[in-house]
C-alpha cells in the first residue's frame, strides 16, 4: 500500500500558502460557482481578483492575494447573493465541513476614544490587543466620527467577547474604554457552529438523556388507598 510521509514543516509551508483564504457557506441553494467568482472580483473592490473553487456542495473556496484584499475581504459586511445568504469563514488548517470555525470578523466601537488615540496606528494597537486588526471604516479614516471611531478586528466567538480595553497613557492613570459591538454572533461550543449559543443548541437539546418524572402528591396518595 503506497505511504506518503509528510513533516510537519510541508504541512506548514501548504497550510501558510492559505492564509488569506476564506471559505464562503450557503446552507441551501449553493450559486454556481463561475457566478460566484464574478460576484466577488467585479464588487468586493479588490487589488487582484480572487481565486474561487469549490471544497464541497456546501463551501466554496476563496483565495485572496494580498493581506490588503484578505482585510477587505473578510470584514464584508454584506454576505447576500442572489438574494442567498452565506456566512464568511476564515479558513484554517482545522478546517471540517462538518464544524464552523470560531473565528469572526467583528466590526465595533470606541465611544469616547480620546481624540489623541484616534491616530490609525493607535487604533490598530487597540485592535490587536483583543483580537486582529483588520481595517477601520471610511468614516474613521476621515475623522467623520470621532465621537465614536469604528474598526473590524477578528477575534475568536469561543472565548467571551470583552466589554472593555483597559488603556494607559504613560504615567496616567489607567482608563477603562467601552466596547460596543454592531453584532454578536453566536458560537456554540458543543456543534462547533456559528449563529448560535451551546445553551440553546437543538443537537444538544436532542442528544440529552430525557428526565425522570417525578410521580405527582395525587397520585402517591392514590397509590397508598389502593394499597391500604
Amino acid at each position: 500500500m503506497p505511504l506518503v510521509n509528510l513533516s510537519p514543516h510541508d504541512v506548514k509551508l501548504a497550510s501558510d500558502f492559505h492564509a488569506y483564504s476564506l471559505i464562503a457557506k450557503f446552507s441551501l441553494l449553493r450559486p454556481p460557482v463561475d457566478l460566484f467568482e464574478h460576484h466577488i472580483n467585479s464588487s468586493w473592490g479588490l487589488i487582484l481578483p480572487a481565486t474561487v473553487g469549490l471544497l464541497d456542495p456546501k463551501h466554496i473556496l476563496i483565495h485572496l492575494h494580498s493581506a490588503e484584499d484578505f482585510a477587505k475581504a473578510w470584514s464584508r459586511e454584506s454576505k447576500i447573493f442572489y438574494n442567498r445568504r452565506y456566512l464568511l469563514l476564515r479558513w484554517t488548517a482545522d478546517f471540517t465541513k462538518r464544524n464552523d470555525s470560531s473565528l469572526s470578523a467583528m466590526w465595533l466601537r470606541l465611544p469616547g476614544l480620546p481624540l489623541p488615540c484616534q491616530n490609525p496606528a493607535i487604533l490598530e494597537i487597540i485592535g490587536n490587543s483583543f483580537g486582529r486588526f483588520l481595517r477601520l471604516d471610511e468614516r474613521t479614516k476621515k475623522m467623520k466620527h470621532p465621537m465614536a471611531p469604528r474598526l473590524c478586528v477578528e477575534m475568536d466567538l469561543a472565548v467571551k467577547l470583552p466589554e472593555v480595553v483597559v488603556i494607559a497613557i504613560g504615567s496616567e492613570v489607567p482608563f477603562h474604554q467601552k466596547i460596543e459591538y454592531d453584532l454578536r454572533i453566536g458560537y456554540c461550543t458543543f456543534c462547533h457552529l456559528q449563529g448560535h449559543q451551546e445553551s440553546i443548541c437543538r443537537r444538544k437539546q436532542s442528544q440529552a438523556p430525557p428526565q425522570a418524572v417525578e410521580p405527582s402528591t395525587s397520585s402517591l396518595q392514590g397509590r397508598q388507598r389502593a394499597n391500604g
